[in-house]
Formats: structure tokens, C-alpha cells, sequence
């Protein structure tokens, strides 16, 4: 949710910033737009808080002047008083502040939204004031608070045209955060400083009893390319501060379910039939929004994007497909999993080597380098890999058993072997709120593990040669990747 609530907040402001025909600028030389914002978050004891954020657009003047006489220009032909036209467009400003924020995750109580300025014609202030439930989270996995502030006021994290906006961006910035009662304050963002050409980005924050404020200073000239945003904000990490409390918080989290069923059927000639099938389970929202948007591309569409996309994976892995067919389940019903099911033939799958097939799996299902932050969710992922040797053969070589925990974060893999049958079962569980370090430490030298096996006739199909080691197989994290690459948006 931060990297969408950044975007988010980038968009309302810039756009309050520059006005709601910002993109005309670029008719006439660069103008550069000034603004001074305000963030104070008062924090209720609950982690709820409440927000003020008060915009103050300073200029250019004749921008700004131009803006207030689309604003009132309705009072000229008699339709409404300056005052109903302020009433107007303060209504307006809101309802934009309440779907950006909501779109973003930001539940909120008791909005209001009330202009300034535009009488005098000297500027425009917007303060947008409301209750914002569960600000702050509380992590019962390091027994703290966490809230999230964005210095970079969403630039970092924003599309940018190739050659940048037609316009500059001077940008002064204080957020103000009041703790809760008794809080003991952990950490806040640290100063940083970076510069691009004329273009500058710096943070400054102090602390003073249970009051943090943090300043940044944003000036962006214009037509500033993606490379200089890049090099403004792509260092920039600090964006929260932490804090303890005597009692603990009530924790707001969805759990993120998904199963892997990957079968391997293959035969006395080499030849490998691949059944794969991945059930998307939680949490609901995403899923339905998921299949919402496959019905809204198109089944077929989609279905014939993966149906490409796993053929071209696997022939850049070295396997020649033969076939294959994927299948979509579940888009009519709305608390059914969504379930994408493919099958392919294929020879030269795995690799032969000194006299044996080797197949090699990630049994992590790439989840060891996947969290960059601490999870947002309660994770639990399951793979089940079968794999048959139907025509016959015999397994020299299958994996260990595995059980081990950090902190209450788990990674089991079972082994069962059935005479021509292995059935491997790994589980990944993430608890909420789980720091990455920790998760790499679970996960350590874990994300490999092999099978070898023989065939009556070794060899007859060539298997993959020694150059094409590192294409031995589908990975269960390729199938995640590829099966959600045109829908995935976080």
C-alpha cells in the first residue's frame, strides 16, 4: 500500500499544486510553481489519528490569478454568489482528497475541506481535515508502532514522461506528528541531501518531547527526465517513524494465501508432460479485482498471453514445447480461488548429466529475495510437486526433509517417496509485519533443491547439454510471476 498511497499523493498534490489544467503549462515558457505544505498527524493512543494537511499555492501570481477566475467565473453571469462558488470548488477539492486517499487504503471519518486566499487573489490554501483510522500500525513481531510519512511527497515513486513536465516545482514541506500519551519515541527520518543539475531534494527532522517534524525541500527544474527524479529519490528509504507504547494495538492485517500444484509426468523416452496450477485464495479483494480485470481484458486475451508467455519461458530455459493449453477457473464465482491451470509438452526439460536426469526446483517459491520491506500480509504459500516417472526408472537422488523457524516464520519441506512417485510438499509462513532480513536468514540456502533420476532408455532424448545448465527447470516462482505478469500492479 505505500508505494500506492505515495503515487496517490503525488497526484492530489501536484494537482492542487498546479492547478487542475497543470498540463497547459507547457504551452508557453516553463513556469516554475511554488508551494508551501503542511502534514500534521495527530496520533490517538488506537493508532487512528487525526490529519490536517493545509496546501498553500504561492505562485507564479498570474497562475494563480487565472485559476481564481475559473473559480468564480460562475458568479459573472449571476448562477451562483462568490461565496457558492468557493462552496463549489471546495466540494470538488474534497471529494478528489477522499477517493485518491481511500483508493490508497486510508479509511476515513469526519472529512472536511475549506479554501482561503481566493478573495484576497493572492494565493490559494486548501486545509483538508479529517479522522484516519489505523494510521499508525501496530507489530506485534517487534511489539512497536509504525507510521508512514513520505518526504519526497510521492515524486519518488511517480510516473514520469521521458522528457519530464513542462513546468518546475519548488516545493517546501513540514510534517508534524504528535504522539500518543506515554509513547517512547524508536526512530524518524534521518537529514539527506541530494542534487541533480539544478534540480535538489533535503530532509531535516528533529524531535522535541512527543512532537517529531520533518522539513523537506523539493525544487524540481523543468522538463527534469526520469533519470533525474531517479537520482533525486532512488536512494531515499526513510519514511517512517516508530514508537513504543506501554499497551499494545490491535493488529489490521489480510492474509495471502496461494497454492502450487506443479505434476511432472515423464516418460521412457524423456519427454515430459508439465501440468501446472495455481490457486490465487487470498486475500478476496485482490482476487476478485484480479479476475474483474481478466473479464475486462478479455478471457481469451489473457489466457492466450500466458498460454505465450510460459512457451516463450520454458524455450529460453532450453525446452522444446510441443504443445500446451491453459485454462482460467473460477472468474464466476466470487469467493472461488482464481485458478490458472497450464499444461505443456516438452522435451529437453531437464538436464542429463553423468548418467542421470536432474530436475532442480526453488522449494521457496522465490519468496527469499521477493520482501523488500516487512510484509504487509500473514503469507502462506504451499507447493506441491509431484513428479511420476511413468514409463518407468528409478530416483537416485531426492531431497531432505526440512523444518526450521525464526521468529515465529516458518519453511517446511516434506518428501515422500512412493516407488516411481516422489510428492514434495514446501510451505513458506510469513508472519505480518516480518522483517526481510529475517525472512533471508529463514530462507538461507534454501531456494535450491534436486532430483535425480534415470530412465530405462538414458539419454535417448538428449536431455539438456552442459551449456544449458541454467535453464533446468520452471521454477515455482516463474509460474507465480508469469501467470499474474499482466495484471500485477504492486
Amino acid at each position: 500500500m505505500k508505494r500506492v498511497f505515495a503515487v496517490i499523493f503525488a497526484a492530489i498534490l501536484l494537482t492542487s499544486l498546479v492547478g487542475p489544467n497543470f498540463g497547459l503549462a507547457g504551452d508557453t515558457a516553463p513556469v516554475v510553481y511554488k508551494q508551501d505544505f503542511t502534514f500534521k498527524i495527530i496520533v490517538l493512543p488506537n493508532g487512528s489519528a487525526n490529519i490536517t494537511m493545509t496546501s498553500v499555492w504561492l505562485g507564479p501570481k498570474e497562475e494563480i490569478e487565472k485559476q481564481i477566475e475559473k473559480i468564480l467565473n460562475e458568479t459573472q453571469n449571476g448562477n451562483m454568489t462568490m461565496e457558492e462558488a468557493i462552496e463549489k470548488f471546495e466540494q470538488e477539492q474534497l471529494a478528489r482528497y477522499i477517493q485518491g486517499l481511500a483508493q490508497a487504503g486510508v479509511k476515513l471519518v469526519n472529512e472536511s475541506m475549506k479554501s482561503y486566499g481566493m478573495e484576497e487573489g493572492n494565493n490559494i490554501t486548501l486545509v483538508f481535515n479529517a479522522i484516519a483510522l489505523d494510521y499508525a500500525r501496530y507489530y506485534s513481531y517487534d511489539h512497536y508502532w509504525e507510521l508512514w510519512i513520505d518526504p519526497t511527497r510521492g515524486y519518488g515513486s511517480m510516473m514520469v514522461p521521458d522528457t519530464g513536465f513542462p513546468f518546475g516545482i519548488e516545493a517546501n514541506n513540514t510534517f508534524i506528528v504528535v504522539l500518543p500519551p506515554n509513547a517512547t519515541l524508536l526512530s524518524y527520518p534521518k537529514p539527506f541531501v541530494k542534487q541533480y543539475n539544478q534540480s535538489r531534494f533535503a530532509v531535516e527532522s528533529s524531535a522535541e518531547g512527543d512532537t517529531v517534524i520533518v522539513r523537506s525541500r523539493i525544487y524540481l527544474e523543468p522538463w527534469l527526465t526520469p533519470d533525474g527524479f531517479k537520482s533525486l529519490f532512488g536512494d531515499y528509504g526513510d519514511y517512517y517513524i516508530r514508537y513504543k507504547t506501554p499497551y499494545e494495538g490491535v493488529e489490521h492485517y489480510e492474509k495471502s494465501v496461494t497454492n502450487e500444484y506443479v505434476t511432472i509426468d515423464v516418460y521412457s523416452n524423456g519427454t515430459v508432460r508439465l501440468h501446472m496450477k495455481d490457486e490465487y485464495v487470498e486475500p478476496l479483494r485482490d482476487v476478485i479485482a484480479r479476475k474483474v480485470e481478466i473479464v475486462s481484458y478479455g478471457v481469451q486475451n489473457v489466457t492466450e498471453y500466458i498460454l505465450r508467455t510460459y512457451s516463450l519461458a520454458l524455450g529460453y530455459q532450453g525446452a522444446i514445447v510441443d504443445g500446451g493449453k491453459v485454462t482460467i477457473l473460477g472468474l464466476n464465482e466470487t469467493t472461488a480461488p482464481l485458478v490458472i491451470d497450464a499444461e505443456y509438452m516438452l522435451r529437453n526439460f531437464t538436464k542429463y548429466e553423468n548418467g542421470s536426469y536432474v530436475y532442480t526446483f526453488d522449494p521457496t517459491m522465490g519468496m527469499a529475495q521477493s520482501l523488500q520491506d516487512r510484509s504487509e500480509y500473514e503469507v502462506n504459500n504451499t507447493l506441491h510437486l509431484t513428479l511420476n516417472l511413468t514409463g518407468g526408472g528409478e530416483f537416485i537422488e531426492v531431497p531432505d526433509n526440512i523444518s526450521t523457524e525464526v521468529k515465529g516464520n516458518r519453511f517446511t519441506m516434506t518428501v515422500v517417496r512412493r516407488g516411481n512417485t516422489l510428492e514434495i510438499v514446501s510451505n513458506v509462513y510469513i508472519r505480518y509485519g516480518a522483517q526481510p532480513e529475517d525472512v533471508k536468514t529463514l530462507l538461507a540456502n534454501r531456494t535450491s533443491a534436486t532430483v535425480r533420476y534415470t530412465l530405462p532408455a538414458e539419454g535417448t532424448n538428449g536431455g539438456m547439454s552442459d551449456t544449458q545448465k541454467m535453464a533446468a527447470v520452471i521454477v515455482a516462482v516463474l509460474t507465480v510471476a508469469l501467470a499474474v505478469a499482466f495484471w500485477k500492479k504492486r
